[in-house]
């Protein structure tokens, strides 16, 4: 027969254990268990944003003008890219660095109206077209868009108005009464001034300075 002091350990250790498999089976299935592993997936969920304006020109000196920003895990980098009828090119390049600049500027795109922004016809000044790209990778998820348009301080201010007439609830004798929808949008022309004024100061005047050198028709390094 077991003495009592052996027997009395061992029933300790196996109420231990039977308590402690009780407690994982009850535990697992509780929201505050299964929201860690939805934390740690989140934190390696991929994360990427990037953000691009294409600008070309119908008429010389300036063929076109691009901006290319984009932030990988945090690791943000971003170029500006000027090229003229001539041949010459000139990129002024921010290498790969841990910034928040283009996210915080993606956040204020996004606050601006880029996700809401549509495919405009050509009007207003048509010798200047703006391409408008985005992507946004969160998640597990990723979502992307390209708009293009022209002279966005005429969709901003002077688009007008779009009218719609249903024959079978409109009088033709009330025509000129009708009410229209405006066109013009804001948005446009606050998303190509975010560009325009992006980047940290010896950026934004190293831009300015090839702008002023190619509208001259010169090539400045």
């Amino acid at each position: 027969m077991f003495r009592r002091t052996s027997v009395v350990p061992w029933a300790i250790f196996i109420f231990v254990v039977i308590m402690t498999v009780i407690g994982i089976r009850l535990y697992a299935s509780r929201p505050e268990f299964i929201d860690w592993n939805a934390v740690d997936k989140q934190k390696t969920a991929p994360s990427a944003l990037y953000a691009n304006l294409l600008i070309r020109y119908a008429k010389p000196p300036i063929y076109e003008e691009e901006y290319t920003t984009k932030d990988v895990e945090g690791v943000t980098s971003f170029q500006y890219r000027i090229r003229s009828y001539n041949g010459h090119q000139v990129t002024v390049t921010a290498p790969p660095h841990v910034t928040t600049d283009v996210s915080y500027f993606f956040g204020e795109l996004v606050q601006d109206g880029v996700w809401d922004l549509t495919n405009r016809p050509p009007a207003g000044n048509t010798d200047v077209h703006y391409t408008v790209y985005v992507k946004q990778v969160a998640d597990y998820k990723q979502g992307d868009r390209t708009v293009t348009f022209t002279d966005p301080h005429y969709w901003a201010t002077t688009a007008g108005r779009q009218y719609t007439i249903d024959l079978r609830k409109t009088n033709p004798n009330d025509l000129i009464k009708l009410q229209g929808t405006q066109l013009a949008d804001p948005r446009y022309q606050k998303i190509v001034d975010d560009f325009r004024s992006f980047g940290p100061p010896a950026f934004r005047n190293k831009v300015a300075s090839l702008r002023a050198s190619f509208e001259q028709g010169g090539a400045a390094h």
